[in-house]
């Protein structure tokens, strides 16, 4: 028995890689694109590796790329490229004295990028939609209560497995494992708001350096829309963005616990020494790991090339 721990965007992702011989057990839903609009970025930076995987999710049609860009907020002005100076600045705003090493050189080349022509939230529900029956029979199983050697306790049953793939946070799945830790991370706040005296001048996201703003980052969602990433709690935000735009609605907003893994990234020896395999931001507590990323992982695991392994349910891109 082979098993995917974890039903998130990269748990049914390698459901989709790793093929039919594998089992989905549920955890939850994915603590960021469950949401409309996503609470991360909503795109798989293209690879050259995730080409054959991306046509065959488009049924064989060319996979569409565009241009992605961002840019630096610097005392009110727009600096699109890259300054190692200013993004000190900024990592040390989000992360203090636990910047993630790896955090420069994963960055650094990417100001202005291409992206698939796919919406992660919009894949998370279809693929959810796809794998339905298979995840509601899982979930009747009950909640897993230990993860041991080769094995799981799911509502007091052992089950045995020969390989698994993680994609829970690393914290939880080592308390699973009932193994102390202690994994620094940092709760995002999360606002959405509507307004048109946001100028972005056509960059898709804005990282926000100046120290005095208490949020790190805003992404222009949709025309007139914005998701702005706050570090820090702000107790009344409507009068707090009054001092700077004049007229906006907050359509919506939210915290996630967690939600951003700082230090360097842990060793996980015994984890993988239990046959099991990390993949994902939260997995392997490495801030770095986009969506993209955990597909080029999971497809060099696979050892199947890029393309699906086994019999998967066909996934129809709408």
């Amino acid at each position: 028995m082979n098993v995917i721990f974890g039903s998130g965007i990269v748990g049914l992702l390698a459901r989709i890689i790793l093929g039919d011989s594998w089992t989905v057990i549920p955890f939850y839903r994915s603590r960021f694109f469950s949401f409309n609009p996503a609470l991360d970025d909503n795109f798989i930076i293209c690879d050259d590796q995730l080409d054959p995987f991306i046509k065959d999710l488009m049924k064989d049609m060319a996979p569409q790329r565009f241009i992605y860009t961002r840019a630096w907020s610097v005392g009110g002005e727009l600096l699109r490229e890259w300054d190692s100076g200013v993004f000190n600045d900024w990592a040390y705003k989000i992360f203090g004295s636990q910047i993630p090493p790896q955090t420069e050189p994963y960055m650094i080349n990417r100001m202005s990028l291409f992206v698939y022509d796919i919406r992660i939230n919009q894949l998370y529900e279809q693929l959810q939609s796809i794998y339905i029956d298979e995840l509601r029979e899982e979930v009747t199983k009950g909640e897993v209560t230990e993860i041991g050697d080769h094995y799981f306790i799911q509502n007091g049953v052992r089950r045995d497995f020969d390989n698994a793939v993680s994609t829970i946070p690393l914290d939880a799945l080592l308390r699973l494992m009932k193994q102390e830790t202690t994994l620094p991370s940092k709760t995002v706040h999360y606002l959405h708001i509507q307004t048109e005296d946001l100028d972005f001048e056509g960059i898709n996201q804005v990282m926000v350096s100046d120290p005095i703003f208490s949020f790190f980052k805003s992404t222009n969602v949709s025309p007139g829309r914005y998701l702005i990433y706050c570090h820090e709690e702000i107790p009344n935000p409507g009068i707090y963005f009054m001092s700077f735009i004049k007229k906006f609605d907050i359509l919506d907003g939210t915290s996630i616990d967690g939600a951003i893994p700082m230090g360097p990234i842990p060793k996980i020896d015994a984890v993988e020494q239990r046959g099991i395999f990390s993949v994902g931001s939260s997995a392997q507590w490495d801030w770095c790991m986009d969506v993209g990323s955990c597909m080029i992982r999971i497809l060099k695991y696979s050892q199947r090339g890029a393309k699906p392994g086994g019999k998967s349910k066909e996934v129809k891109l709408g």
